[in-house]
């Protein structure tokens, strides 16, 4: 644990009650992260003293202070005290110009009675590697004279080094607008003007604007602005994109940022993602100056006591030669002595920087002490102004003069708010809320006229609306959350003594605590082929938790599928394992697989509930995955059991062909794609020598069934056919004699798929028929 006097002057205000109590930080050893690269929080950087059985804690980003998170990002906003790995992940952004960051959190330890409060910073050092995927090469950007163009971005500035043979897919984006990167020029596309740029004659480098594919404005006839951009890893290095400088004064290099993203092609996940400033350098220009203190401010502030007193830009005004105001932020160096700098949207709280825009919005304010003095009191604070390219000015020092009051009105002199745990309630303390009356302090009651959104007051336990200075003093005055999912509620109160009557909002702030189940936000139908397995992806199923880290939804399966298994499979397991459960990070990671087990099952589905990380776990109601199969015909058809494959036929009839005597069947496809080809045509087998043997052909051919040796014969046909009679088997023309002829006709059957039965034999008999007079023979 660090001591008061090992700060800085900018967090004394935020150590002063660590050095009357106890702190709440166990290890703060703050986190190292490589330039453009993310990083995890654990328990070896950041540990609390707050026993995870015993209270509630969180913790809280600060976001109001633009001095910290200058070159990253801290996620999630609220955290556990008790965080996970994995769930607590600083961002950077690619700047190479700092070496360090920094984060203030604030940590909330709720008891059922008492909320404790302690604010902190997390150092960031920020690493140089030699392992970054973007790399500089070892020709830089130069833009040769103001308005000019830079040499173009390829393979000489630029390079992207990854294993190209891990199946990886290479994005780089550009949005200038995110980070207002390049801030004195623009990136361009297409072939810049041959001859120098001239600043004396701007009309020759800004001619017609014209809208590129970008959807952005071009400052040349055959150049396209880009303003947002993702394409392919090499396609960017052969686009011919150039930096055009567009804005002097400008010191003398800007940057174009760039965010590169390694993609898993098969399972669609990121594998790695990096950003990147590239450095363009602006010859004869010079280095940037730091910002100063502007002539027009006065520096003075005069303030009423216990008046809380916005700072203008009248009073607190800096500028920057380079850059434009709306980019500078204010640091609070030396805090006054008693009272405090803060924002109107949180005026409870102190705070140690803040923007120029915040300043000119006039959401800057002085918050007097809650003393009273009979003389005027004067104090001094000292701000250094910083520009987008971190350089400071020299101190900038504001008097601050607060004058006696003289009124008989009931004032508030002190509003600290309330922090509370989501559903939890509390007492409006002295300690939190105080107000002064010069004649009447008992006479002074304060009514609630608004607010209460998320909550009830009550006075005495009973339902209130109205009450005494006296029963803030008592503690008996509370506030109750309606345990809804809700970050802010406030109090309106009318203060009047009898004769004066004043108006005054009482801020109170929500931490949510983890009361909520997961829920799902994409649960798409699975659909594979008979007998394979799947990559189960995000987009095909994922939850969500507004509570806790997305990565610990553990997904509980309760009714397993019928015809599959679901699998785990990591790289020391190439076949995988069947699992009951698993992690939403498992399923980031490409691990978890649905194979089916190859029966003939072609609907299925699996139950499971969501759970997260809460100790007892919060569970949702259960959910359904369906899974469509599609039939893959890998069986061969079969013969239904009544089929005789036997025709008799009379020689003077024509007979059809039925499913009685011939069906085959196969339960993956219809019978229209079941096929019979003739393989050898009808023929004898009990007399040989005998060529007409009669032929099959098809009914639909022929507009009546009567023998007619003009019909061609049939070589295929399908079971649809056969069963619609539209298969028919005519006998020889001329006359089989006396006695029963046997015949046959070879053919095979197959399915669409390859699935075939050859050497098969359909058997036929044809009856003679008395129909021919006697002849009589001489021999």
């Amino acid at each position: 644990m660090k001591h008061c006097w090992e700060y800085p002057a900018i967090l004394l205000q935020l150590c002063f009650w660590r050095c009357i109590a106890p702190s709440f930080i166990q290890v703060n050893l703050g986190l190292s992260v490589p330039k453009g690269q993310s990083a995890f929080l654990s328990k070896e950087n950041l540990q609390f003293s707050v026993p995870k059985e015993k209270d509630n804690c969180k913790v809280e980003v600060v976001m109001n202070e633009p001095i910290t998170q200058r070159v990253g990002k801290l996620t999630p906003q609220v955290f556990d005290c008790h965080f996970l790995a994995n769930e607590v992940k600083y961002t950077h952004n690619g700047c190479p110009i700092l070496d360090e960051d920094q984060v203030m959190l604030r940590l909330y330890r709720f008891t059922e009675t008492e909320t404790f409060t302690e604010t902190f910073i997390l150092k960031v050092h920020l690493l140089d590697s030699d392992c970054n995927i973007i790399q500089l090469g070892s020709t830089s950007l130069e833009v040769p004279e103001f308005y000019g163009f830079s040499n173009v971005i390829d393979r000489n500035v630029l390079t992207f080094v990854y294993d190209v043979a891990m199946n990886l897919d290479c994005t780089v984006q550009v949005t200038t607008q995110d980070m207002l990167l390049p801030a004195y020029g623009q990136l361009v596309m297409g072939q810049p003007p041959e001859g120098p740029a001239r600043g004396d004659q701007p009309h020759s480098f800004f001619q017609i604007m014209k809208k590129s594919k970008w959807g952005q404005k071009s400052s040349q006839d055959d150049l396209k602005g880009v303003h947002t951009l993702e394409v392919n890893c090499e396609e960017f290095l052969i686009l011919g994109l150039h930096y055009q400088h567009l804005r002097p004064p400008s010191p003398d290099v800007d940057f174009i940022t760039i965010s590169l993203e390694l993609v898993d092609s098969r399972s669609k996940n990121v594998y790695k993602k990096e950003n990147a400033w590239i450095p363009v350098r602006i010859r004869n220009a010079f280095s940037n100056f730091p910002p100063k203190a502007s002539f027009i401010a006065m520096y003075i502030l005069e303030v009423d006591q216990f008046i809380l007193t916005p700072i203008t830009t009248h009073t607190l005004d800096g500028e920057d030669s380079e850059s434009p105001k709306t980019q500078l932020v204010f640091n609070i160096t030396k805090p006054p002595l008693q009272g405090f700098i803060t924002h109107l949207s949180d005026h409870t709280k102190p705070i140690t920087s803040f923007t120029w825009t915040e300043l000119n919005e006039m959401l800057i304010a002085f918050q007097p002490p809650n003393s009273s003095h009979t003389e005027r009191r004067n104090y001094e604070v000292e701000f250094e102004v910083h520009d987008a390219y971190f350089r400071k000015s020299a101190p900038i020092m504001v008097h601050i003069s607060i004058r006696t009051a003289d009124t008989n009105a009931p004032r508030v002199s002190w509003n600290m708010g309330l922090v509370l745990l989501e559903g939890q309630s509390r007492a409006i303390t002295w300690e939190q809320f105080q107000v002064v009356d010069n004649d009447a302090i008992s006479a002074v009651r304060l009514i609630t006229v608004d607010g209460l959104l998320h909550g009830r007051l009550t006075v005495r336990g009973g339902k209130g609306f109205m009450f005494t200075v006296d029963d803030i003093k008592s503690g008996v005055v509370h506030y109750h959350h309606d345990d809804s999912d809700s970050t802010n509620d406030f109090i309106a109160f009318r203060i009047f003594d009898g004769n004066h009557s004043t108006r005054h909002k009482f801020p109170i702030h929500i931490l949510p605590k983890d009361d909520s189940p997961p829920f799902l936000i994409n649960n798409v139908i699975l659909e594979l082929y008979e007998d394979q397995e799947i990559q189960i992806e995000k987009v095909m199923l994922q939850a969500s938790d507004m509570d806790s880290s997305d990565n610990y939804i553990i997904f509980k399966i309760i009714k397993p599928p019928q015809a599959g298994q679901i699998l785990k499979r990591t790289a020391p397991e190439p076949s995988g394992y069947p699992i009951t459960r698993f992690l939403q990070s498992d399923l980031f990671d490409a691990q978890i697989y649905y194979r089916h087990l190859g029966d003939e099952v072609f609907q299925d589905s699996f139950d499971f509930i969501l759970s997260d990380s809460h100790e007892p776990p919060n569970l949702s109601d259960p959910q359904t995955v369906i899974i469509h199969i599609t039939p893959v015909d890998d069986q061969l058809p079969k013969e239904a059991p009544w089929a005789v494959r036997h025709l008799v036929v009379k020689e003077t009839e024509i007979a059809y062909l039925t499913k009685n005597q011939l069906h085959f069947t196969d339960a993956e496809i219809p019978d229209g794609e079941i096929i019979y080809t003739i393989t050898t045509g009808p023929f004898f087998t009990s007399v040989l020598g005998l060529l007409d043997a009669g032929k099959l052909f098809l009914t639909d051919s022929m507009k009546k069934l009567t023998k007619e040796s003009s019909i061609p014969m049939l070589r295929s046909f399908t079971q649809h056919a056969v069963n619609y009679l539209k298969v028919a088997y005519m006998p020889p023309i001329q006359d089989i004699g006396p006695d029963p002829q046997h015949l046959q006709f070879l053919f095979s059957v197959s399915n669409q798929h390859g699935g075939t039965l050859i050497g098969l034999c359909f058997n036929i008999t044809v009856l003679p028929v008395d129909n021919q007079a006697p002849e009589m023979v001489l021999t």
